[in-house]
């Protein structure tokens, strides 16, 4: 899967809009849509700033695999009855998604503390 697609993914699964990253990145929204579209060349720095924002790592970015993340809008099967059903999805994507979790709690907690010392509270 191309960058863009990768970014786009997980601009959705943030519910970010393209204006918000377009604001976010300091560049014109068409600007931001080439990225998506893999229209343009993206150097690391813009990469670290996208994880930035998508409050991910670099290696989430470049390594990101849709079917790896359970997704509410993309993973559900409407029965006859109108009744919404999730799928499974296999034990090591549930893993990879919990390693992530994971990563993210220890970066918030990284910086509560360095909030809490800057603050001295």
């Amino acid at each position: 899967m191309s960058i863009g697609k990768k970014i786009k993914q997980l601009r959705e699964l943030r519910n970010f809009t393209q204006s918000y990253m377009a604001d976010q990145l300091g560049i014109s929204l068409p600007g931001y849509g080439r990225i998506e579209r893999d229209e343009t060349d993206i150097s690391i720095g813009k990469l670290n700033q996208i994880a930035d924002i998508l409050q991910t790592d670099l290696a989430t970015v470049l390594n990101f695999e849709a079917n790896q993340v359970f997704n509410q809008y993309n993973n559900r099967i409407a029965n006859a009855n109108g009744t919404v059903n999730n799928q499974i999805i296999g034990d090591e994507a549930v893993l990879r998604c919990f390693e992530g979790l994971i990563k993210d709690v220890e970066r918030m907690k990284h910086e509560l503390d360095q909030f809490k010392r800057k603050n001295d509270v």
